[in-house]
């Protein structure tokens, strides 16, 4: 990978950081998902991004369904509509098995 291509890569993720930790994410997501929800994934992501520590895609998925009490399929619902897997490296990992049944 070239210097250019990873300062594209840099500035692509702080671009998707942006557009998450902002409003109109909110506004985007709001229709389908609850706002409390939302807000509660972008405290999530600004808390790691605040500790310098990523983010277990498992501890998140337990932290929205456990503390949160969403159920299993709304999470994971959510997940997939806005493609969790875009945000590595800052929310790392694979749901295990277990939890995705």
């Amino acid at each position: 990978m070239d210097k250019d291509n990873t300062d594209i890569n840099i500035i692509d993720f702080i671009d998707l950081l942006d557009e998450t930790l902002n409003t109109a994410f909110i506004e985007k997501w709001r229709y389908t998902y609850s706002e409390k929800f939302i807000k509660q994934f972008q405290m999530k992501v600004l808390s790691s991004l605040t500790t310098n520590k990523p983010l277990k895609i498992d501890s998140l998925y337990i932290y929205l369904t456990k503390k949160c009490k969403y159920s299993k399929e709304y999470v994971l619902n959510f997940f997939n509509a806005i493609d969790i897997d875009i945000y590595r490296p800052l929310i790392q990992g694979k749901l295990t098995k277990h939890i995705e049944s």
